[in-house]
């Protein structure tokens, strides 16, 4: 993996087919957290999945590093932290992405949100007041690609923008080989913006519910 990278070569793609949702019924304290589920189905080592739990940084795209039985490893997530990662509360479901749609012909990627907020406090016999670190504003990705209403993205999108279903986004640095995900709702322009002498253009607006995920690119 390159120390540093341009993200020229890169793609974009959205989760278009799923498997079944699968309970966990517990998780691990480990370096690499363990779930267990009744069954794993056709999860194997490799698979992209979709977790939906009540550890809130679990949630997302997470990748499978193991199977075995009953038990799914998910690469580099590590909960060893019992305090931010009790086992007893470790429920929700796992599902399995089936099936990837590029957003072709992608021309500019903007990004908001990710800045800190502060509150600050002056007690009485302090002369100077502090900064106390509050939030952190959620990220929205903003993808302007041409506009092609025949292009498989383009009903799939649409659906997403109606149904607001959270959704897998997946960025594939060609030059870090890096394989970047997030979970996320999705907001797209049906209406192209047009001018003269200028192709047409959207955009699909990603409203990022998870943290990120980064895995060197399987190849």
């Amino acid at each position: 993996m390159a120390e540093y990278s341009i993200p020229n070569g890169s793609t974009v793609s959205v989760s278009s087919g799923y498997g079944e949702a699968i309970a966990i019924t517990a998780a691990s304290n480990a370096s690499e957290v363990v779930l267990t589920v009744a069954s794993a189905g056709d999860i194997k080592a490799g698979d992209v999945v979709i977790i939906s739990d009540s550890w809130s940084n679990l949630n997302g795209p997470k990748r499978v590093k193991t199977v075995a039985a009953s038990n799914i490893t998910i690469e580099g997530f590590d909960s060893t932290d019992k305090s931010k990662y009790p086992a007893e509360e470790a429920i929700g479901t796992i599902k399995k992405v089936t099936g990837w749609t590029q957003i072709k012909r992608v021309t500019t990627v903007g990004i908001e949100g990710g800045d800190q907020q502060s509150t600050s406090i002056q007690f009485l016999e302090d002369d100077q007041a502090i900064s106390l670190d509050t939030f952190k504003n959620p990220y929205i990705i903003t993808y302007t690609l041409a506009y092609n209403a025949d292009a498989k993205h383009h009903a799939l999108l649409l659906d997403y923008d109606e149904s607001k279903s959270l959704v897998a986004v997946r960025f594939y640095n060609k030059r870090a080989e890096q394989d970047r995900y997030y979970l996320a709702s999705t907001s797209y322009k049906e209406i192209p913006d047009t001018a003269v002498n200028e192709i047409e253009t959207t955009t699909v607006r990603f409203s990022l519910r998870s943290k990120q995920s980064v895995y060197a690119h399987a190849k």
